[in-house]
């Protein structure tokens, strides 16, 4: 009886062990960040705030960290895209504009120094899966923000409008913390 336990319990426990998930470093990234680049007369701002999510495609079903973040960004003056009055809604993290994690399942695969970046372009109404914040320094605090068009090919509906070639705001640019 004993041994039917201990076996028992070995795969309940090797079972949860198998589902278990790692992130790291999102503390870091929490806060608000900016970009300025007056040769170009423009400005972004990202606001970043930790978060959960569950993704509907993933057999374990469990609650992984993320953070989740509001833009806004300015051209010339004129504010191109402004989604800040998101940042404090309970929105499912998948539907927010800003969705960035660095979970993984294996530890040896996680890149601290790096989160894979879900983007929803308000302005194009498009959204790139295939992008990345990461860390330039601590010290001062910069991370490099790159937007990279998914691969494949859109297919659209009869009458769907046709989403434009690349994105409303800046593509690589490097932000720096301006506060918590």
């Amino acid at each position: 009886m004993k041994r039917l336990i201990f076996v028992l319990s070995l795969i309940l426990v090797s079972s949860g062990i198998q589902s278990q998930g790692y992130t790291a470093n999102l503390d870091f990234f929490v806060g608000t960040w900016k970009y300025i680049n007056e040769a170009t007369n423009e400005e972004f701002t990202l606001k970043l705030r930790k978060s959960a999510y569950i993704n509907p495609l993933d057999k374990y079903q469990d609650e992984k960290a993320c953070l989740v973040g509001a833009y806004i960004y300015i051209l010339n003056g004129d504010i191109i895209t402004d989604t800040m009055n998101e940042f404090g809604s309970d929105k499912y993290a998948l539907k927010m504009p800003i969705m960035a994690t660095n979970f993984v399942r294996n530890i040896s695969k996680l890149d601290s120094q790096k989160l894979r970046l879900t983007f929803n372009d308000r302005k194009y109404n498009k959204n790139t899966l295939s992008s990345s914040l990461e860390i330039v320094s601590t010290s001062p605090a910069k991370i490099r923000w790159t937007l990279t068009e998914d691969e494949g090919e859109e297919v659209y509906s009869p009458g769907e409008t046709i989403k434009p070639n690349g994105f409303s705001v800046p593509v690589n640019m490097v932000l720096t913390k301006v506060s918590e």
